[in-house]
């Protein structure tokens, strides 16, 4: 009977060790469960913007010459950064206003101060190149227009 003890404590001891691993990695797999269904489920909360999804792909947009960039925000703002051609980091300019997006005419306006300009998005398929082309797509001026590049998901990751 002694012995069916002993055997009976160490099995119940090894049966421990074996739970207890399982029980803290199902722990810790619903934990991480829980973290990102609530970062999905916020991200799907948050309202729709008519243009806003096609132009968050092409990241900052840059000028032909490599002067100036522009970044449009989720919020309608953007902001225009021209440095200098020398390079001196310590003179760059910035500008803020704001973006609109018409749908019915698939042209975005971006405003600053005084002056306003209607742009199309031409993201050509198989490219992985955004234009952001000042009027009409078929006559497009590209020493005014702004260029970006989308990113591939795979380099979002790394």
């Amino acid at each position: 009977m002694d012995g069916f003890r002993r055997l009976a404590v160490l099995a119940g001891s090894s049966l421990q060790r074996m739970i207890l691993p399982l029980v803290l990695m199902a722990a810790l797999i619903l934990g991480v469960y829980y973290i990102l269904s609530a970062e999905n489920a916020r991200r799907a909360s948050r309202p729709v913007i008519a243009g806003w999804d096609d132009i968050e792909e092409c990241g900052s947009l840059t000028s032909f010459d490599g002067t100036k960039t522009i970044d449009l925000e989720r919020d309608h703002k953007v902001t225009l950064t021209e440095k200098p051609s020398d390079g001196d980091d310590k003179s760059e300019h910035k500008s803020v206003g704001t973006w609109s997006f018409d749908e019915d005419k698939e042209r975005y306006t971006v405003s600053f101060a005084d002056a306003s300009l209607d742009y199309t998005l031409v993201k050509p398929e198989e490219s992985s190149v955004c234009i952001f082309a000042p009027g009409d797509i078929g006559a497009v001026n590209l020493r005014e227009s702004w260029f970006g590049r989308i990113e591939d998901k795979d380099e979002e990751e790394d």
